[in-house]
């Protein structure tokens, strides 16, 4: 014997059929890439691999990408006459050079035009482990301070070395000014403010 279904029963089991069947609840999708957005980011094999994530990070505004390319010992030099007005640079580490540069992130996240060049450039060996960028660099942020310049230059020296896990990274970073440019030195000081 078959026991009658309550109408509102029914009705109730026919209305979500309808609902799941018209919503792909069980169809397949596309997976998220748990990183995120991963830019252009290039495992750094070579010391020249880093210095081209570095400047995809700053033309994408990639956080991640930018500080994966730093090495955890990361020290930074200003420039002498930034050195002598901020403060900010006598315990400069890792950590107060992502903090500048997530804030210029978020100050220029809406805008494009975002560069990094890299001129009269030279790598040297200094040992299997270590080299030597000298470059001059024309820095351009197109961020929302009216304050702060939009395009620095000047000239730095990047040490990049070898991790044991056979990974380079940018080390120290030495910054020199140009004739009276601002200075990317003067830049991250702003970003830190």
């Amino acid at each position: 014997m078959k026991l009658p279904v309550p109408r509102t029963l029914a009705s109730g089991l026919v209305a979500a059929l309808l609902f799941l069947s018209g919503c792909s609840v069980f169809s397949t999708r596309e997976p998220e890439d748990p990183l995120g957005d991963t830019g252009s980011f290039v495992q750094a094999d070579t010391p020249e691999q880093v210095i081209e994530n570095l400047q995809a990070a700053v033309a994408e505004l990639n956080t991640l990408n930018y500080r994966r390319s730093l090495s955890e010992q990361f020290t930074f030099q200003p420039t002498a006459s930034a050195q002598a007005r901020e403060t900010v640079f006598l315990s400069w580490s890792r950590s107060q050079e992502e903090q500048y540069f997530s804030a210029m992130v978020a100050a220029a996240s809406l805008n494009e035009g975002h560069s990094l060049q890299l001129n009269d450039q030279s790598l040297t060996l200094l040992s299997e482990s270590e080299f030597v960028l000298d470059a001059t660099y024309v820095l351009t942020i197109n961020h929302r301070r009216a304050e702060v310049p939009v395009r620095v230059q000047g000239r730095l020296q990047w040490i990049l070395r070898q991790g044991q896990d056979g990974l380079w990274a940018l080390e120290e970073w030495l910054d020199q000014e140009l004739g009276t440019e601002p200075s990317w030195s003067d830049l991250k000081a702003e970003f830190t403010k």
